[in-house]
């Protein structure tokens, strides 16, 4: 990279609690605008916070003056101390930062590895920063790259195809506790490293889905892959209905406590900030349900960073709660072969990234060598009759002045370098620029009594 620099500012669920990534994350939406506003040293900036990773993409070209920014600006959004936020979002630049995208894209970095839902909110994140006008050049190439390379991970790599997911091994791992209900299998982890995650049916169960977000359509699917057709919705933004009809379920009742009655599993991804299900609504629940004669605990799975589910509720009586951290404990670890092929893609995928930036960093110089021939065209053209045909002779005329034109300085430059012992340096650069390939002189030739050199073309002079 040059002085221009791919910069990232990272808390994620590798080095911190969820409630550290939780407290940093609030304000997140705004944080891209300000980061930008007002600082020329930070050309663009995309924001990417997930269930357990907050991340800003920068596009500077001091990155120690955009540290200072987005660390203000972040401390702005959260109300967490600057030099808190110093400590636990961790800084990055140039190859480290691409690396590290391409890796978050590719679902290697994910809490569970793998997980698919990854690529959508990286898209999803550039598609919010294109519309607020935060994103840049750089960015563009670097997210657009990174999640290309993601899909050829899916393709390539059995990791996507094993189903891993946050919500998946929630699911599964919501299901074994609730088949391990007050027992000592509530505790188990999965078996080894070599197994898929076990998944678990969800069929003939009564399920309500809190929240109509981008996760609530994850979960949505990955419930129905795992059998769940009675499906409900609860949202208390009115969005309800609208995601019900799109998404083909019904919608609950208006009335918490009257739907946890008639629910099996509460799956909740809002996030909102304050928890929708307070301890004394589901022990409600959970008492409607006994009044009922409904069999089984209810099963609360909360994929909220910021908790939806009361975490007072994980101690009542018929109650099992499956949050991130949980998720996190015991989420399967991917095979090191898969790991491995995956690891290659994202190699050669960043590989053909800085290819293409390279590239790109001679934009400019492409520009000027076209501009500088379409002006030699030009004015050759205007030495040309405005109407009217012109003769064979005067067209050959002109293209010799053309010829004469584009060779000149190039001719000077040469003559300048044989004179200055930069010989060899300068057929290099012709044989890379135009080429040209010429064997360099013999020097055993070369006397005293060598003739002069050929006197250089001049500008030819303007027809009269």
């Amino acid at each position: 990279m040059d002085a221009v620099v791919l910069l990232l500012l990272s808390a994620n669920h590798h080095d911190l609690d969820l409630a550290d990534i939780e407290r940093l994350s609030v304000g997140a939406p705004d944080v891209g605008r300000q980061v930008v506003a007002g600082r020329p040293a930070v050309r663009g900036a995309v924001v990417l916070a997930t269930c357990n990773r907050y991340e800003l993409y920068l596009d500077a070209d001091d990155p120690e003056v955009a540290v200072r920014a987005a660390r203000a600006a972040v401390a702005r959004a959260s109300g967490t101390p600057e030099h808190e936020v110093a400590r636990l979002m961790r800084p990055a630049t140039g190859d480290e930062a691409v690396r590290h995208v391409f890796e978050v894209a590719a679902g290697l970095d994910a809490m569970v590895v793998g997980e698919r839902e990854i690529a959508g909110q990286v898209r999803r994140a550039l598609a919010t920063a294109r519309t607020e006008g935060t994103t840049s050049t750089l960015l563009e190439q670097t997210l657009q790259h990174a999640t290309r390379t993601s899909r050829q991970v899916a393709v390539a790599t059995d990791l996507a195809r094993a189903g891993r997911s946050v919500v998946a091994v929630a699911l599964d791992l919501a299901a074994a506790r609730a088949a391990g209900h007050a027992c000592e299998r509530a505790e188990r982890t999965w078996p080894t490293d070599d197994h898929p995650v076990p998944a678990a049916s969800w069929a003939g169960r009564r399920v309500l889905l809190v929240g109509t977000g981008s996760y609530a359509g994850a979960s949505l699917a990955a419930l129905r892959e795992r059998g769940a057709t009675d499906v409900v919705v609860w949202s208390a933004s009115g969005r309800g209905p609208a995601f019900a009809a799109s998404h083909g379920v019904a919608t609950a009742e208006a009335d918490l406590v009257t739907a946890l009655r008639r629910a099996d599993l509460v799956v909740t991804c809002r996030g909102t900030g304050s928890p929708v299900l307070d301890a004394a609504t589901v022990a409600a629940g959970v008492r409607a349900r006994r009044a009922d004669g409904a069999a089984g605990p209810l099963v609360l799975v909360d994929l909220a960073l910021r908790p939806d589910v009361d975490p007072a509720a994980a101690g009542l009586d018929d109650v099992v709660l499956v949050d991130l951290p949980t998720v996190r404990d015991h989420a399967p670890r991917a095979t090191a072969v898969e790991v491995e092929r995956a690891r290659a893609i994202v190699a050669d995928g960043i590989g053909t990234f800085d290819g293409t930036v390279a590239e790109r960093r001679m934009d400019d110089a492409v520009v000027a060598l076209r501009s500088r021939v379409a002006d030699a065209v030009n004015a050759e053209l205007e030495r040309l009759p405005a109407e009217g045909a012109v003769s064979a002779e005067r067209a050959a005329q002109a293209l010799r002045r053309l010829a004469a034109r584009l060779v000149h300085e190039p001719t000077v430059r040469a003559r300048a370098a044989g004179r200055e012992g930069r010989t060899e340096e300068h057929l290099r650069a012709l044989e890379q620029v135009l080429g040209v390939a010429v064997a360099a002189p013999d020097p055993t030739l070369a006397s005293a009594e060598a003739p002069p050199p050929a006197t250089v073309p001049a500008e030819p002079e303007r027809a009269r």
